[in-house]
């Protein structure tokens, strides 16, 4: 099978730590250049041995099959709608775009030029999910009643940011910046993914802290009723030194709870807790490489005709409108407070 000649459309840290790390490992993909804003990660690019381009349209110009895109939000369904215009298959950094409506349009143009679109919802491989599923699926807290998924850290994580392009992006809504396109599109996939039902309604706030960094929100909460009563729940805090748990489910006979550091703990009625497996703290972030990876993998299995992908467009789009639904029912309580 000859190799996937993958073009990089932004090449921040992300890229560097977390893509290339993986693609150098992966025959199935050549990278046969980089586009870049920044004439600094341009350079860098071309020290890493890469073609690199000013100008998106060179990208595509290129030989190229497939294009990663690895920008800031604001700009993913514009680079992704024109790859795709281009005959060009498509790789998204999460998330694919910034609303429902924008993913819906890649949809439209991927099937009008048969191309194939995945994106990086790489935490759907974390262990942590992993012992959530395989908890309820052995049915040992009974009829699950309610799942709460947090998140908690200290920052939105702006200082990851390359300093020659904007650092504070993720701070900024103009960009595709705050707690709910960063974290909220890992959390709404998890949740979404355990297929306890359908949602029926939601409800939101979304804040701003005082503390002067950005216009983007760093608190997000929302409960997802399901229609068969189950409680679905949410929590974003970006300004948090808290080891918050990131799991709680509960059933009808015990309750799991995951805390940050990876540490799993089953508690049934009447009975001590019982440890679970878990991750260790050092090893708990790169479990993305993981999930990366078998979207890499997935990817190229569907262009060889061999398999399917590990993230479809389609479920991205679902977590799209879970995250529009949870924007206007914030709005919609800003609006009723007096």
């Amino acid at each position: 099978m000859r190799s996937i000649r993958l073009g990089i459309a932004g090449f921040g840290r992300i890229v560097e730590l977390t893509h290339l790390p993986l693609l150098k490992k992966m025959p199935e993909f050549d990278i046969c250049g980089v586009y870049d804003l920044t004439p600094q990660r341009r350079a860098l690019a071309q020290r890493r041995g890469f073609a690199a381009w000013e100008h998106l349209s060179e990208l595509l110009d290129s030989d190229a099959d497939a294009v990663l895109i690895a920008t800031p939000p604001h700009s993913h369904c514009a680079i992704a709608a024109e790859a795709l215009r281009r005959g060009k298959h498509a790789l998204i950094e999460k998330p694919v775009a910034v609303c429902a409506e924008e993913a819906f349009l890649l949809q439209q143009l991927a099937q009008e030029n048969n191309r194939i679109v995945t994106v990086f919802h790489n935490r759907r491989f974390d262990s942590d999910l992993k012992i959530v599923e395989e908890t309820i699926q052995s049915g040992m807290l009974g009829p699950i009643q309610f799942v709460e998924r947090r998140f908690h850290q200290f920052g939105s994580g702006s200082s990851f940011g390359v300093q020659s392009f904007r650092p504070s992006w993720r701070d900024e809504i103009s960009y595709g910046g705050g707690a709910l396109l960063d974290w909220g599109v890992h959390l709404i996939d998890q949740l979404l993914h355990l297929k306890l039902g359908k949602l029926s309604n939601v409800h939101a706030m979304m804040h701003r802290l005082p503390w002067s960094k950005g216009d983007a929100e760093d608190y997000v909460a929302a409960s997802l009723p399901l229609d068969n009563g189950i409680l679905l729940s949410l929590h974003i805090h970006f300004a948090s030194h808290a080891a918050d748990p990131q799991w709680i489910v509960g059933g009808e006979r015990g309750t799991l709870q995951i805390k940050s550091g990876g540490e799993a703990v089953m508690q049934l009625e009447g009975r001590p807790p019982i440890p679970l497996g878990g991750q260790s703290p050092g090893k708990a972030y790169r479990g993305d490489l993981e999930g990366v990876g078998n979207i890499y993998a997935s990817f190229a299995e569907k262009l060889a005709g061999e398999g399917e992908l590990a993230v479809t467009l389609e479920e991205a789009i679902e977590g799209m409108i879970v995250i529009d639904e949870i924007r206007a029912a914030a709005c919609s309580r800003e609006l009723r407070t007096p």
